[in-house]
């Protein structure tokens, strides 16, 4: 009988933020030193895990020019999620039952994850959307901007189950209940009804149950949230990209929070884990801790994650607790892995093949500011000549605590730790070529 797969992702979890992950050792799970994300960020980071592939490959990565942010990143992520290869289209293939627990947005059929049980985890205020509600919101809201117009057609159509639907969402977010949540004094991010879900989840069939945990994002603290939830944060982020530094104010603000939100999502991993060890036969399964990014909160002036390869987006978490039965010869060994070998080690599993490792780098790629071309100006008056000289093809390569980081447009080494080789960048350019 083949191994159910448990993937979960404590979204924007440094690795230094991380040592109390430690505790899943007591039960039976190995920590593999030196994981690094393949990008900074959440949507090429999960899709690499997804197909074992690089942003450069897969070509879900930040380009210049987007406008409609989700229209434009969820073209690219439909695209490549169909494709190539991915765990859920691998696993379904061999008869898995898919599932699919996200507190973030990115990893949801609109970006091109379609497992074959999705719940979203929506946050402000905390509400959990299943299949239908996403398929009615994405079938009426691109269309319709009007809430009038919306009922009109809903009644005109006599399309009952979708007004019951829409109706009980808007009833639901509305602004009293995004005021009562922002009065709490920790703003909680979907921990308590994941595992709410997964006491529901009946676990009968051969599973793959992925799950994203979004405590130690941002937002931290109604302190400087306005009418644009994210606003201050983009703004700031943007602003160490063009401007050289966020705020001072702002990187108090992350030096405050952060750690109390990073032991958040370490603690709602170990309560995950300590449910499923309830529900389901945990000898049986393979099952893997990680984390998409880190973030920065201060160092250098940057806050927020994206666009730079730095040690605090990339260092990531990674523990895995493998099934008993299984062949030593398949287990991770080894430092210096990438995120992109998680496709390969389920697979692995999955097939009984022995996974072989090859090379001691790791690599990261960034191509850009993740953010639409409208935010960008609507912040700073730049010119698109101007912005467009922040979007260029970077790589950073990583061998335990030493890097060398490339630009792959200019030719050009950005930097590099001390006793790095220059001439590893021939292995970049080969690689890329």
């Amino acid at each position: 009988m083949k191994s159910n797969v448990i993937l979960i992702v404590a979204d924007t979890l440094r690795e230094d933020h991380s040592s109390k992950l430690d505790k899943l050792l007591e039960i039976g799970f190995q920590k593999i030193d030196n994981a690094f994300s393949a990008s900074p960020w959440t949507l090429p980071s999960h899709v690499s895990m997804f197909t074992g592939l690089y942003p450069y490959f897969h070509g879900v990565h930040e380009y210049y020019g987007i406008n409609d942010f989700v229209e434009g990143y969820g073209k690219l992520g439909i695209h490549a999620m169909t494709k190539f290869d991915n765990l859920i289209s691998l696993l379904k293939d061999e008869g898995y039952k898919t599932i699919g627990i996200s507190a973030n947005a990115f990893i949801s059929p609109i970006f091109g994850f379609n497992f074959d049980s999705y719940y979203l985890i929506d946050y402000p205020p905390l509400y959990t959307l299943e299949n239908d509600t996403l398929e009615a919101l994405n079938k009426y809201g691109a269309n319709y901007k009007s809430k009038l117009k919306l009922l009109i057609n809903l009644i005109r159509n006599k399309d009952f189950k979708d007004f019951k639907i829409l109706t009980r969402y808007k009833l639901y977010k509305n602004s009293l209940t995004s005021y009562f949540y922002y009065k709490s004094k920790i703003l909680h991010k979907g921990c308590n009804l994941i595992r709410r879900k997964i006491q529901q989840i009946k676990f009968n069939d051969k599973f793959f149950l992925f799950i994203n945990v979004m405590e130690a994002h941002e937002p931290y603290s109604t302190d400087v949230i306005g009418k644009d939830v994210y606003g201050k944060y983009d703004y700031n982020f943007l602003r160490s990209v063009f401007l050289g530094s966020a705020e001072n104010s702002m990187i108090a603000h992350y030096r405050k929070y952060y750690g109390i939100y990073a032991e958040n999502s370490v603690n709602c991993v170990l309560n995950i884990i300590l449910d499923l060890s309830k529900r389901i036969n945990m000898d049986d399964a393979l099952i893997i801790v990680t984390a998409d990014h880190g973030n920065h909160i201060g160092e250098y002036g940057r806050v927020y994650h994206g666009f730079y390869l730095s040690d605090e987006l990339l260092r990531v978490p990674l523990y895995i607790r493998y099934p008993k039965d299984i062949q030593s010869d398949l287990k991770l060994k080894g430092n210096n892995v990438s995120l992109t070998l998680i496709y390969s080690v389920i697979k692995s599993i999955i097939y009984n093949e022995v996974h072989i490792i090859n090379g001691n780098f790791a690599i990261s790629e960034s191509y850009g500011p993740q953010h639409s071309l409208n935010t960008i100006q609507a912040y700073f008056n730049l010119n698109n000549s101007e912005i467009k000289k922040r979007y260029n093809h970077i790589i950073r390569i990583s061998n335990n605590d030493q890097y060398l980081t490339y630009n792959m447009d200019k030719d050009e080494v950005i930097e590099s730790s001390r006793s790095f080789n220059p001439e590893n960048v021939q292995i970049i350019k080969d690689y890329f070529s």
